[in-house]
């Protein structure tokens, strides 16, 4: 009986020590995102300072860049999903990633407290399942 009842602790722990797993993973996916909000938001600011017909590097992907040039640094045009873009002022674009960055900051501490509890919650578990082993 005893034995039983440790499998089935032990079978507990081992779902909750992966969905642990899982809420770091995604604790780690969210904090890159953080990085990724405020990165842009110092470019926007570095972009505002360019003036028109300026040269500059764009990049189209990881380590691969295109010459262009400025021809208007006061709009920028923003996706704003379902293939639609809008145009926006510099302003606007970095008011639009501080909310994005307040509601991933939200997410974020919500994750943090559930995973607190769920460690808690799997250290108990092992210590009641050290009981059991510790008992037979």
């Amino acid at each position: 009986m005893e034995e039983k009842k440790a499998q089935e602790i032990y079978m507990e722990f081992k779902m909750l020590e992966q969905h642990i797993k899982q809420m770091q993973a995604q604790l780690e996916a969210i904090t890159h995102q953080l990085f990724e909000l405020h990165s842009t938001g110092n470019s926007l600011d570095e972009f505002r300072k360019i003036s028109a017909g300026k040269e500059i590097f764009v990049p189209l992907s990881s380590g691969i860049f295109a010459k262009a040039t400025i021809k208007d640094s006061s709009e920028l045009l923003v996706n704003v999903g379902a293939n639609t873009v809008v145009k926006k002022d510099v302003e606007s674009a970095k008011k639009l990633l501080q909310n994005q960055a307040e509601e991933m900051k939200k997410i974020q501490k919500h994750m943090m407290n559930e995973l607190e509890k769920m460690t808690n919650h799997a250290a108990q578990i092992e210590m009641q399942l050290q009981s059991l082993v510790s008992e037979a």
